[in-house]
């Protein structure tokens, strides 16, 4: 299918956080940043490239529009510490498989930091993905979709459990946690359980047999959260034989994905929320 190829500067978000007034981290990587998803945006021929803006960081999402007959909505992706919107294992296979099942996606680039600073400094970086992932969100609005889901791999996962910590209203219908851990090294520490024992839409907790040892050994403990929260509609599930990346089990994996969610989504309200609906009229 010929895809165009559009550059689209979003509007800069003026969400205020009390009074507030948001420092960006200079732990950043913002040179590795710029060069990764401009040469990502020259070579990437049937995906439209999309820059967008939040508290005024320009930054790369991929979207590719669903090609099925039936359009279900949008994905929200999110990788890893250390990767980019089109990392080849996980996030791209996702990417471009999820629109041959009516699901257009969008990938978004998340912060990540300089080589020379620790790798715990990654906890710095959730405010700046919350900002991302708002941003994210309003551009799926702008193009009518309300039935949006998010899927994150490894520390993408813990970023969306956070910013979906942090919001009043309800803007995604489900997320999907792959190889989700605490990451006991990052600071401020994480509180994965207390994450989803807060959440209340449906969660997808899947992870490989081989997956790293802590996301195994974790996942009895992330059960028992969802429980303990009375989260019915929490499920975990292990892919037999998978690694963390989910290696030459792409296929197995989107299925898995598919499956939950042609149990969990259709039967939930589409929830447009009324804030963004103003913005789109003003």
């Amino acid at each position: 299918m010929f895809m165009r190829k559009v550059i689209i500067l979003s509007f800069v978000f003026s969400l205020f956080l009390g009074n507030a007034l948001l420092v960006i981290a200079d732990n950043v990587d913002r040179d590795w940043e710029k060069r990764t998803t401009e040469k990502l945006a020259e070579n990437l021929k049937t995906t439209e490239i999309i820059w967008l803006e939040a508290r005024g960081e320009r930054f790369l999402a991929l979207y590719q529009d669903q090609t099925n007959e039936t359009s279900y909505g949008a994905v929200i992706l999110l990788h890893s510490m250390g990767g980019h919107a089109d990392w080849p294992q996980t996030i791209s296979p996702i990417r471009n498989g999820l629109p041959e099942y009516g699901w257009s996606t969008l990938s978004i680039q998340m912060p990540v930091i300089a080589p020379e600073n620790q790798v715990e400094d990654y906890g710095s970086t959730f405010q700046q993905a919350e900002n991302r992932i708002k941003s994210a969100v309003y551009l799926l609005h702008e193009r009518e979709f309300f039935n949006i889901i998010a899927i994150g791999h490894g520390f993408g996962a813990v970023s969306m459990l956070d910013y979906l910590k942090k919001e009043k209203k309800q803007k995604f219908m489900a997320i999907v946690a792959l190889s989700l851990q605490d990451y006991p090294f990052v600071k401020p520490s994480i509180d994965i359980l207390g994450l989803i024992g807060k959440s209340k839409i449906p969660i997808l907790d899947i992870y490989g047999s081989r997956d790293y040892r802590d996301v195994i050994d974790q996942a009895p403990d992330r059960r028992l959260a969802a429980k303990k929260s009375n989260n019915r509609k929490y499920e975990q599930i292990e892919i037999e034989g998978a690694d963390h990346y989910f290696n030459k089990m792409e296929d197995v994996l989107i299925k898995k994905i598919l499956g939950w969610l042609d149990k969990v989504v259709p039967s939930m309200p589409a929830v447009i929320d009324e804030d963004f609906n103003d913005n789109l009229q003003n």
